[in-house]
């Protein structure tokens, strides 16, 4: 159980964690629909949420809910880049009910506007286009 691991299995605790909040997160962009982050964390790892939390506090620094959150931002950065989504359209599909909140996450976590990512997908696209044009005059 996960309880009983030492200080050293902060990253297997957390690869665990990882896989299920990313399952939810990619349930939910699938689907519309998912269980609660903690209800479901419970359910796979059959552990006490709160319990589960309170050993993540001591032993990985960070809260069960800012890691889900740091989740969803990894994905809504791979979203943006490698689709045309905009933010506001992933944010309804992971089930926010304003899009100003995901972008304050996203600015939040990692400094930078969903225009950014945006325009890594531009540049990308261009030089994908570039090599295109290469080839075809070979």
């Amino acid at each position: 159980m996960l309880q009983k691991q030492n200080s050293g299995d902060c990253s297997e605790i957390m690869t665990k964690v990882c896989n299920v909040a990313d399952r939810i997160i990619q349930n939910r962009l699938d689907t519309g629909t998912s269980a609660p982050f903690a209800l479901q964390l419970t359910n796979e790892l059959k552990t006490d949420y709160q319990q589960l939390n309170n050993l993540f506090l001591v032993k990985c620094d960070m809260s069960l809910e800012i890691i889900y959150i740091r989740r969803i931002i990894e994905k809504v950065k791979e979203l943006l880049v490698y689709t045309e989504q905009s933010l506001t359209q992933i944010a309804k599909a992971l089930g926010y009910q304003k899009p100003t909140e995901l972008s304050k996450q996203l600015m939040t976590y990692t400094g930078l506007t969903s225009a950014h990512f945006k325009q890594i997908r531009k540049n990308k696209l261009e030089i994908i286009r570039r090599q295109q044009e290469k080839q075809n005059e070979l």
